[in-house]
Formats: C-alpha cells, structure tokens, sequence
C-alpha cells in the first residue's frame, strides 16, 4: 500500500481526532509482508514444513473475522459529523460557537465509542453527544436522517475498498505479466473441454489471464464514479427545507458529485448489486485460474508445482502436499457469488424506497476478493512451471492434428473436411497401437488416406515439422497468437494498461488525501 494512505491500527485511531490522520482514506491495517516471515503454525510440518506465506495465511485470517458492516462503517461516520456540522455553520444554520461545541464533543464520544461498541450505532452515539455537551448535541441532526447518513458512510466505505480491490488486481497483473516474459518460449497444451486441443506457450495462457483481469479492472473503475456520488441531504427521503449545501458537504467527503434525486439517494442500490457482481464475475475468473493451476499440480499432470509457502498437509498421509491457497480462493470465489445472490434476492419485487429488506454487501465478502486476490499474486510469484514436462505433453499428446490437417491441405490439394477425416483415422490407428503423436508416419497417413481414394505426396521432414509443437507455436504469428512475438506484444499492451490503470488509481487516492486535508484545516480552525 502507498504510504501516503491512511493507515488506520485499530478502529479507535480513527476516532480519535488529530494530526496523525492525514488522509480521507481510511485504510484496513496494512499487510507487512516482510515481518511475518518466520510465520509458523501447528500445521506447518511434513512436506510444506516451514513459513507460511502471509498472502496465504490471509485466508484464514479473513474468514476467522467478525467485523460487522456497523463497525467498518463507524471511522466514516464520524468523520461525516464533522463535515455536516461545518456545512451547518457555512449556511448559518447554527453558530460558530455552537459548531466548535459540538465538534469538541464529538471528539470524546470518539473515544467514548472507542471502548463502547454501542456507541458506533448512530442513536447511542447521539444519546452520547447529547449527554456529553447538552441539548446542543442534537442540533447536529438537522436536515437529515439515518437514511442518507447511512447511506453516505456505506458509500465512502465502498469506495475506499473499491480501490483497495483494483490495487490489489493491478499488482496481480503485475506478476501475472512478469511470469508471462519468463515464460515466452515454455511450450505446453491447450485445452478445451479438458481435453488436448492445440500447442501455446504458457506465457500465451498467461497473457489471457491478464485480459481478463483487464477488463474486470474497467468494470471496477466504472463502478467508482457511480460510488463517488454524495446522497448526503436526501433526508428520509424527500430532502429538507434546511438550506444546506449538498454540494460543498459532498466535496469536504471527497464526493465528485451528488446522487440528485433525493428518493434515489435512500432507496438506490444498484451500485451495490453493481459492485457485488463486479466481484463475482472477477472471482469466478480467478477461480477458474486457479482451478487450472491445481489441475495441473496434481500428481497425474506434474507441469507445475506450488512453492511449499502456498500449500498445506494432511495429518495422516505424509506424502501429501495440498493446494490449500487454491481451494480457499476458489472457495472465496463461490462466496462472493453468493453474495450477489443475496443482495439480487433481497430487492427482488421490494417497493422502491429505502428499505431494511435490502441486503447490504459485507466487510467480510470484500475482504475475500482481497484475501484470494493476494494469495493468487504471491502464489503467481511462486509458482514452479515444468517445462519438460509441458513440451512432454505437447509432443506426444496429439495436439498438432490440426497442423497435420492442415498439411494435408497445403499439400495435396484437398478439402479441409476430408483432411481432418483421414488425421482422426490416423489418431484412432495410433491410440490403438499404443503409439503417442511424435510416433505417426507417412506410411501410417497414406494407407488411410488410400482407404478415400486420397493420393498424399508428403515427405518425413514435412510431417516432423507439422509434428514439432515448438514449430506450430512459431508458426501462428497474428494478433494474439500464440508465437513469442505475437505474445511480447501483448505483454507489452497489458504493461501499458496496467501502467495507465496506477495512474488513475494513485489520481483517486490523492484526491481523496486531498479533500481529507481540507477537512481536517476546517476542524482544526473551528475548533481553536
């Protein structure tokens, strides 16, 4: 995480005011995956004995949480307070005097609620005010209600998490693509239906992981300028007669607009679903991702192998070396999916009005996307590719049929759906006679081909170099193919998308420093 972030230790950090919180963001406490090296657990023995990655270790972490949607929402809520009180003072709608009362007094309940959770219920902490500085206290409430405060809080906590999410998809790219340049010439199989389909390299598949995390990255930064909007002033749900100033209280929040109608500013959720479904077609992505990783770890396949920090054990079978940081980010994957049908269920046929029957997205579902999101990236990192074995695969695995049909054509002057007939009758003759792909013959394809009344005129090295998995990959040189050149080109687009995706992210997050700044002068000049 930048270091310009807020970084917020504990909940109480936030409530309590002062020079320390240099920043709007309120940030979750920051992962230090340097000083946790030596990690150890009961678990850690047998074949994966050692430290436990802390990516991986986040996994569990997130899941033993309890933190409800009222506790992560709190730091904000008090910082909205403080902005509304200011609003309420610019437009004369209290004094000076009475603004910096309430804003001192805001400060100790802050601490008050530090110990008291209750406090961090609008209604208690009100109750608290109000005994702290008097009647006064409940001059902070004019012109609105718990449903646009609610509201605003439950936005300003999404989009800090909201950028919290695209920089944790930004930085697995970034090891995403640096696996990629590694990996140019590793020749391997692609699959389709799980079964062989034609010769790539895994920087190839690779570089199609990144597309699809690209495009999950537009969706999210999309979804931010329909988070970024201030509902802050619908009242209930028909506004108020108070003249506040929507617009400024929005700015001194880091809004960059205001949700203008104000029905829409209590009952819309579609940028809730919006986000809930962001996170489970980016999830189901990863998931598939890893799906694929742990397929070909397995025993059976051995083309690739989780560092020992990413995997677990089993207590009773010693030679057992699980991929523990795969299932539980798959597991994540369905979690968030479920979230999504939750908050879709919950607004189904209700009125169109601000509602307790709508399902809010949980502190919990977000910290899955970030906790799987991490253990993919470092798993990424790690991950030891067998490319003799992958070639292995490619050459004897038949995967090159379609450039042996292809041979067919070019040379013998025949139809593609007649090539293609007489290569399957040569796969069939050679799986029965237990040969492998690098093992057919010209002899083997001119009997068959005899049988169609076919005349071939091929020679051997003709046929080794449609054979050649290496040769096929080289061969496919367009847009998006799989030879070296076409794949450095992508790494290259995705480098640069990445790269311009940073850019926004870091505009984001200083803007919101910024406004935080500007805030913070306020409090401090009103309550001198």
């Amino acid at each position: 995480m930048n270091n310009t972030y807020l970084k917020i230790i504990t909940i109480g950090a936030v409530f309590l005011w002062s020079e320390n919180l240099n920043a709007q963001l309120i940030k979750k406490p920051e992962q230090n995956m340097n000083q946790n090296k030596s990690l150890q657990d009961a678990s850690r023995i047998g074949r994966t004995s050692g430290a436990k990655a802390p990516e991986f270790q986040e996994l569990y972490d997130y899941e033993a949480k309890n933190e409800t949607l009222a506790d992560a929402m709190f730091p904000y809520q008090s910082y909205l307070h403080k902005a509304y009180v200011i609003m309420l003072e610019e437009q004369n709608i209290i004094s000076r005097e009475e603004a910096k009362k309430i804003l001192i007094g805001l400060q100790n309940v802050d601490r008050l609620a530090e110990k008291d959770p209750a406090l961090r219920l609008y209604m208690p902490y009100e109750s608290a005010l109000i005994k702290e500085i008097g009647n006064l206290g409940g001059k902070m409430h004019i012109g609105r209600s718990r449903n646009d405060m609610d509201n605003t809080t439950n936005r300003m906590f999404l989009r800090d998490r909201l950028l919290d999410i695209i920089g944790s998809i930004i930085q697995f790219r970034s090891e995403i693509l640096t696996k990629a340049s590694g990996n140019l010439e590793t020749v391997m199989v692609a699959y389709t239906h799980r079964k062989e389909a034609q010769p790539i390299t895994f920087a190839h598949y690779l570089t199609a992981i990144d597309e699809s995390l690209s495009k999950s990255l537009n969706r999210y930064i999309e979804l931010y300028a329909r988070i970024d909007e201030s509902p802050l002033g619908s009242g209930a749900t028909g506004g108020t007669s108070w003249p506040i100033n929507r617009t400024q209280v929005g700015e001194l929040l880091g809004f960059k607009g205001l949700v203008s109608n104000t029905i829409e500013g209590v009952a819309g959720w579609d940028h809730i679903t919006e986000f809930a479904s962001d996170n489970a077609i980016y999830m189901s992505s990863l998931s598939r991702f890893a799906s694929e990783i742990q397929l070909w770890s397995t025993d059976e396949y051995q083309s690739a192998e989780l560092d020992n920090a990413f995997a677990g054990i089993s207590s009773m079978m010693p030679q057992k070396k699980n991929p523990d940081a795969l299932e539980r980010s798959r597991k994540a994957a369905a979690n968030s999916v479920g979230q999504l049908m939750a908050i879709l269920t919950s607004l189904n046929a209700i009125e169109y009005q601000h509602s307790g029957t709508r399902s809010p997205l949980e502190p919990k579902s977000l910290d899955a996307v970030l906790a799987s999101t991490h253990a993919m990236t470092g798993l990424t990192k790690t991950l030891q590719v067998n490319k003799e074995q992958m070639l292995k695969y490619a050459r004897e695995n038949f995967s090159t049929m379609t450039d042996l049909a292809d041979l067919l054509v070019r040379k013998s002057n025949m139809d593609f759906r007649d090539a293609h007939e007489i290569v399957a009758d040569v796969v069939n003759q050679a799986i029965a006679g237990k040969k492998t792909a690098d093992q057919i013959t010209v002899d083997m394809i001119k009997n068959v081909a005899s049988k169609r009344n076919q005349k071939l005129n091929i020679t051997d090295s003709e046929l080794q170099e449609a054979l050649d998995p290496v040769k096929s990959v080289v061969r496919k040189v367009g847009p998006g193919m799989p030879a070296p050149s076409a794949v450095q080109d992508m790494i290259n687009k995705g480098l640069k998308d990445n790269s311009r995706k940073k850019e926004w992210l870091e505009g984001k997050q200083s803007d919101l420093e910024k406004s935080s700044k500007a805030l913070q002068k306020l409090i401090s000049e009103y309550s001198n």
